[in-house]
């Protein structure tokens, strides 16, 4: 096999220096099925799978100015799951895939590293691998892929592609509110499962989005579980967006931009929903984006940080992203859809996304909403008090989590 190597895009360039075993940068989509996976069936459709996203069949290795991605003949081997939820998959000493799939019972679990790809690409890649064993396992001739890009336009990087130098404002940095308390030894996972309907009718009641209504009531809750000290420090959400929304890209290697919504104010919950859905059109406008997602990559493309050799590069982003702070992460992937031939045979969607701190990852399939919270934290009142305020609005919550024991 000819290896071929390809740069990091720019989003991917920030993940090799700041992961570690407490956040190894490591997520998971999960799918659930009605039966229980056949696991030879399953090892061939992610063989299959591969072969439309062969840039997903890539190592990581060190250059002397940047990490870069090279081809390799590895094969994933699927295991029944017995790993930690998002355990590390980069390992600096050791050449291997940037992804894993296992399962359990009836649960097809993708885990990816994030410099290989964001939430959007590793759901196109998991999407893929569930047609293809659902027709394989059920005798189904004809499906269609609703993810129909090429290998070129899958690999492209469409963050180099959209740049355009610009002068950036350097904004006065405000207080912000740290969760803190006893860590545990593990990440802590708790999943809420809803009806889809009934909470988008609560957000329409309220005249919000589904992303708007959840960060405004998880806001609430973080508000109510701060100390009195603290009340004058911002609680600042940090919301991953999917930059293929609004730029043409089919690229299934990472293109998604990060806006900030800063809150200190009342705890009404209509204040803060009419101030979150203000401040969420305002930074989802196209050239709102079009500068965050330039200011990010200004780093990338400065002719004198590229001189610096990789070693450098890598203390200079470790101290940029210490000094980068906020309170937590909300991550909206939105409605999935697959293709009418084979969506009765599946249940649901979750995702779960490796933190060291605390945020919320979400999804929908058909009428299931699944709200998920990643958490290194001991306490849990702040998690307890949102589905709680959920719960408040009649909405019926079924809860799963996994076993977590002990603190450091």
């Amino acid at each position: 096999m000819k290896k071929k190597w390809f740069k990091l895009d720019n989003a991917a360039k920030i993940f090799p220096p700041v992961s570690n075993r407490k956040d190894p940068k490591v997520f998971r989509f999960v799918c659930v099925l009605k039966e229980n996976i056949d696991k030879n069936i399953l090892q061939e459709s992610v063989n299959e799978a591969l072969n439309f996203f062969p840039n997903f069949r890539s190592i990581l290795k060190k250059g002397f100015f940047w990490h870069y991605l090279e081809t390799t003949d590895f094969n994933p081997i699927i295991k029944e799951e017995k790993k930690d939820i998002c355990s590390p998959i980069y390992n600096n000493n050791k050449k291997k895939l940037l992804f894993r799939v296992n399962y359990y019972k009836n649960r097809i679990n993708l885990e990816v590293y994030h410099a290989l790809t964001d939430g959007t690409g590793a759901l196109e890649f998991l999407k893929t691998i569930v047609h293809i064993y659902i027709s394989k396992k059920y005798d189904i001739e004809e499906f269609n892929f609703d993810y129909d890009a090429s290998i070129n336009e899958k690999s492209t990087d469409s963050f180099n592609k959209y740049y355009k130098f610009q002068l950036n404002k350097i904004e006065k940095p405000n207080k912000v509110y740290q969760i803190k308390g006893e860590k545990l030894n593990k990440i802590r996972v708790i999943n809420g499962c809803m009806n889809t309907k009934d909470l988008i009718d609560l957000a329409h009641k309220y005249n919000t989005t589904l992303t708007g209504l959840i960060v405004s009531i998880y806001i609430l809750a973080i508000k109510e579980n701060m100390n009195l000290k603290d009340e004058n420090k911002f609680i600042t959400i940090d919301i991953p967006v999917n930059l293929r929304k609004y730029f043409k890209s089919q690229t299934a290697r990472n293109f998604f931009s990060v806006i900030k919504l800063k809150y200190n104010g009342s705890d009404n919950l209509e204040d803060i929903i009419k101030y979150v859905d203000k401040n969420l059109k305002k930074e989802l406008k196209k050239d709102n984006l079009f500068k965050t997602m330039n200011k990010y990559a200004t780093f990338e493309h400065n002719f004198l940080i590229r001189l610096i050799p990789l070693f450098v590069k890598n203390f200079i982003l470790k101290i940029i992203i210490k000094f980068v702070k906020t309170t937590t992460t909300v991550t909206n992937l939105g409605i999935i859809k697959v293709d009418d031939s084979i969506k009765y045979y599946i249940d649901s969607f979750e995702v779960y996304v490796s933190t060291d701190k605390m945020q919320i990852s979400m999804c929908s399939y058909l009428d299931k909403l699944n709200i998920s919270f990643t958490s290194i934290f001991d306490n849990m009142d702040i998690i307890k008090d949102f589905y709680r305020k959920l719960s408040s609005f009649g909405i019926d919550i079924i809860i799963s989590s996994n076993n977590v024991e002990g603190v450091e």
